[in-house]
């Protein structure tokens, strides 16, 4: 399903909403922060980690050796790798950043996460480990092997992703392999099974917020029931 469609569906459940006073754009931003609501609530439960519709992939995010210090004011000789470009944020939940995984290109292995203090506390402990890490610092990707040159991540993010990041050879004019398309027809990144769910919430969020319409919270979520893995 599209964000278009999602919007379209969103716009379909009040007569209210037919009014061009709330545009597209508002409503797929509604439609997004209640979707990760909702999803929050799942992936806390170690519930829809697996499912393809969740993540976005940036398969080809180029790195650069740095300073570990120039990255956090560690003292310390090691190198590192980084992200070339920022990346967008990505959802966080109760126990980490919503990332399924983050991959070496050349050789197809993952990347353990750690937090960037848990990691400066195992070089301070002096522990030897044959783990390679990657931590997210300041809307930048990294990796605590400094011969990482291209990585895949694939996250859940809370916006669009850039162009530059998803197409690096987009011209955004249709002519290259990967042609730039409309915002709202991108897939909208949300298992199946909560987009009932997503669409009555943000229906009821809108009705809140714009109209002051009250919100009937005594109702039961049927999806709350429903077994996802």
């Amino acid at each position: 399903m599209t964000n278009r469609e999602v919007i379209s569906q969103v716009r379909g459940t009040h007569k209210l909403f037919a009014d061009a006073i709330i545009n597209d754009r508002v409503i797929l931003a509604e439609v997004r922060t209640s979707a990760h609501t909702l999803i929050n609530q799942k992936t806390n439960q170690r519930k829809l980690w697996n499912t393809d519709t969740l993540f976005t992939p940036i398969d080809c995010l180029e790195m650069e050796t740095v300073s570990l210090g120039e990255c956090c004011g560690y003292s310390s000789d090691m190198k590192v790798s980084r992200s070339k470009l920022t990346i967008p944020s990505i959802v966080e939940g109760n126990y980490q950043y919503l990332i399924q995984g983050v991959y070496n290109v050349g050789v197809e292995s993952s990347y353990k996460y750690t937090p960037l203090s848990r990691f400066l506390n195992l070089l301070k402990l002096g522990l030897q480990t044959n783990d390679t890490y990657y931590w997210i610092h300041g809307n930048r990707l990294y990796v605590s092997s400094p011969y990482a040159e291209v990585v895949k991540l694939v996250a859940s993010f809370e916006g669009d992703v850039p162009y530059d990041l998803l197409y690096p050879e987009c011209d955004c004019a249709g002519s290259k392999k990967n042609p730039c398309i409309s915002r709202l027809d991108e897939q909208f990144k949300c298992p199946s099974i909560l987009i009932g769910p997503v669409i009555t919430l943000t229906s009821q969020r809108l009705l809140s917020s714009y109209f002051k319409i009250p919100v009937d919270h005594t109702s039961n979520n049927k999806d709350d029931q429903t077994n996802i893995k």
